[in-house]
C-alpha cells in the first residue's frame, strides 16, 4: 500500500497550490497566515489517518515521558484528529506558483508517478495521476482542487489500483484497492505563531 500512500501524498501536495498545464507563474488567491488542513483518506473503506493515529498512540504509550516529548516535537503540528497546520507567508503569496517547478518536485518525491493537468487556474485545478511501482504495483486516479475563497480551499480525489509482488508473486495486502481522499483547508489567522513556513528550494 506504500505506492497508494505516495500517490495520494503526491496529488494532495499538488492540491495546495494552483496548477496549470503550461509552465508559467500564476497568482495565489489565498490569504497569508496560518492554515489548518483536515483530511480523510480511505483505502478499501479503511480510514488511513485513524489507523495511523491509533498506531502512534500505541507507540507513544511505550515511550518514557522524555522520549514522548521529543517524539511530539519531531512530529510537528499535526493534531489527533488529523489536522495539520501550515504557514503561508505574504512573500509566497506575492511570488505566486511556478507550476513546472512544483510538478517536477512532486514527481521526483514520488518516483514512478506522473501527472496530467487537465485544466487549471488560480481558482482550482483538475488532474489525473498514474503511478507504476518497481514491482508492478499500479495506481490511476483523478482529482479536483477548488479555491472556495481566499480563506478556504478543498481537494478531492479518487483512484483505483492493484498491489502485486515481483513477477506477480503473492505479497501481504495484495489485490485490487479503491482509494479516496478529501482535504479541507481553512485560514485560522494572520499570525502563524510557532508554525514555520515551508522551506522552498
Amino acid at each position: 500500500m506504500k505506492l497508494t500512500i505516495r500517490a495520494l501524498a503526491l496529488t494532495a501536495g499538488l492540491a495546495t497550490v494552483c496548477l496549470t498545464s503550461h509552465a508559467e507563474v500564476i497568482p495565489l488567491k489565498l490569504a497569508p497566515g496560518l492554515w489548518e488542513e483536515t483530511r480523510v483518506t480511505l483505502i478499501n473503506g479503511q480510514n488511513v489517518e485513524e489507523a495511523m493515529r491509533k498506531g502512534r498512540e500505541k507507540m507513544m504509550a511505550r515511550l518514557t515521558p522524555e522520549q514522548r516529548k521529543q517524539m511530539q516535537e519531531q512530529m510537528g503540528h499535526g493534531s489527533n484528529a488529523g489536522g495539520t497546520q501550515t504557514c503561508l507567508t505574504p512573500a509566497q503569496v506575492a511570488k505566486g506558483v511556478d507550476t513546472e517547478v512544483i510538478k517536477r518536485k512532486m514527481e521526483q518525491s514520488s518516483q514512478g508517478c506522473k501527472l496530467d493537468i487537465i485544466s487549471a487556474s488560480s481558482s482550482g485545478a483538475k488532474f489525473k495521476a498514474a503511478c507504476m511501482g518497481p514491482q508492478g504495483n499500479n495506481y490511476n486516479g483523478s482529482g479536483e482542487y477548488i479555491v472556495a475563497n481566499s480563506k478556504e480551499w478543498r481537494f478531492k480525489m479518487v483512484g483505483d489500483g492493484k498491489v502485486t509482488g515481483p513477477n506477480g508473486a503473492p505479497v501481504p495486502q495484495a489485490g485490487d484497492f479503491h482509494a479516496t481522499q478529501e482535504v479541507t483547508a481553512r485560514w485560522k489567522g494572520s499570525d502563524c505563531g510557532s508554525v514555520a513556513p515551508q522551506q522552498e528550494g
